[in-house]
């Protein structure tokens, strides 16, 4: 009787080490890490330098050309900000 035992204990120690080891357990946590992505410089916008003396055709063409840099500047600092979200 106490071979039998021994020999199914054996028989099922044996069988523990043939078998595939699992893959560990993936944990997802949340792990802070800082934002390293540099803050864009905020250019000099052509319409910060408008005096209010200038005429209509030159004041077009300086609030055109700020909507221009204002655009590619939020471009910029939209660009920074996914890069600190995505992670």
């Amino acid at each position: 009787m106490k071979t039998a035992l021994f020999a199914a204990t054996a028989a099922l120690l044996l069988a523990a080490c043939a078998s595939t080891p699992t893959a560990p357990a993936v944990v997802k946590e949340a792990v802070f890490q800082p934002c390293d992505v540099p803050v864009p410089t905020r250019p000099s916008f052509p319409a910060d330098s408008l005096t209010g003396d200038e005429d209509v055709f030159t004041l077009g063409k300086a609030l055109w050309a700020d909507r221009q840099a204002r655009m590619a500047y939020e471009a910029e600092v939209r660009t920074a900000l996914e890069g600190c979200t995505r992670r």
